[in-house]
């Protein structure tokens, strides 16, 4: 009976905290928050552009930034972590003018990559190392809305 007992109770404890489920993890997953949020330029005119805090949305120009977007994690060989989807976006005002701000977060990435590849909609992938997401820093993906352009005749 007592051979069955210590088995047991270590199969029960590494349930309980999640590290039998991830079987390709080389390391005990820490479980720390990779948040950040997709930032894309509006209008620059205070008054056309509205009150920092308040809700706004992408230009057209932009269709695959919107709320309920997907936003997909990688490690650096393309293999896919994790998705989640972007917030409603939220003006805020920059240096280089008026911005809306879609956040995301995935909660309980392991520490022991050296790197993750952040990808948004339908822009490039963007790589952040470990290190500056554990210690707190955002996840930025700066976006520039497409201007119409007239082609060449």
């Amino acid at each position: 009976m007592r051979r069955l007992v210590l088995p047991l109770l270590l199969v029960l404890s590494l349930g309980g905290c999640g590290w039998l489920g991830r079987h390709d993890e080389m390391s005990k997953p820490d479980g720390f928050l990779l948040h950040g949020y997709v930032s894309v330029a509006v209008q620059k005119e205070p008054a056309a552009a509205g009150v920092p805090g308040t809700p706004c949305g992408a230009p057209s120009s932009v269709p695959d930034i919107v709320q309920g977007g997907a936003v997909r994690v990688a490690d650096t060989e393309g293999h896919l972590i994790a998705a989640t989807t972007m917030a409603g976006g939220v003006l805020a005002q920059q240096a280089d003018g008026y911005r809306c701000n879609f956040a995301f977060e995935l909660r309980d990435l392991s520490g022991s990559r050296a790197a993750y590849v952040v990808m948004v909609g339908d822009r490039p992938a963007a790589t952040f190392q470990t290190k500056q997401l554990r210690e707190g820093s955002p996840a930025v993906i700066p976006v520039s809305p497409v201007t119409a352009s007239s082609s060449p005749s």
